[in-house]
């Protein structure tokens, strides 16, 4: 009975920030919580309890377009991640980071009006959200410095991952000169080969 009570409220709470990521995308931060509670097909009280504030609820639409489900696994930590450690190959295994990341600028993109609102607390929450990246990369780097001399030193192969491999790059490349994904994934593959391998 409590195992089905959790699903439940689990099920809700995925329905409600799916709503919020459909509707924050569409209709960007000025979108009222009534309208997403509506989306959601729960009360506005329920979203209100269950997230307490708007920033909040956009930080879980934010978690859930990087993560690509609700299981809290970062990206350093997912099966993808550990394959590409494994590959002995450090071109591949570039090329392997490319094509697991695509999917994720893919599906934060969307939500870039929002996150350039230029409300304080988003812009606080993004920066956060950023430095977390920022530590993902240097995991990632670290992976690629097993298997061979970088041409750079570690905390500049971080930088340059953390440059070329952006959400703000792939929104520049896709969605506002309309390079399809698969060209910005060769040419990205290109230009992270040639920035940090000697």
């Amino acid at each position: 009975m409590a195992e089905a009570r959790r699903q439940r409220a689990r099920a809700t709470r995925r329905r409600m920030v799916e709503a919020a990521y459909k509707l924050f995308s569409e209709r960007g931060w000025n979108v009222p919580l009534t309208a997403i509670a509506e989306e959601a097909g729960v009360a506005v009280q329920t979203l209100y309890f269950t997230f307490h504030t708007k920033v909040a609820l956009l930080n879980e639409a934010l978690a859930l377009a990087v993560l690509g489900d609700d299981q809290p696994i970062p990206p350093h930590e997912r099966p993808w991640f550990h394959a590409m450690a494994a590959e002995p190959d450090v071109r591949q295994a570039i090329a392997m980071v490319v094509d697991n990341t695509m999917p994720i600028f893919g599906r934060v993109a969307p939500l870039a009006g929002v996150l350039r609102s230029g409300d304080p607390e988003v812009a606080e929450m993004w920066l956060r959200s950023e430095q977390l990246r920022h530590d993902g990369y240097r995991k990632l780097v670290q992976a690629l410095a097993k298997k061979t001399e970088l041409g750079v030193k570690l905390d500049e192969a971080v930088d340059v991952m953390f440059m070329l491999l952006s959400p703000d790059l792939y929104w520049m490349a896709v969605l506002q000169r309309g390079w399809t994904p698969q060209r910005w994934a060769r040419w990205l593959k290109r230009a992270l080969v040639d920035a940090l391998l000697p």
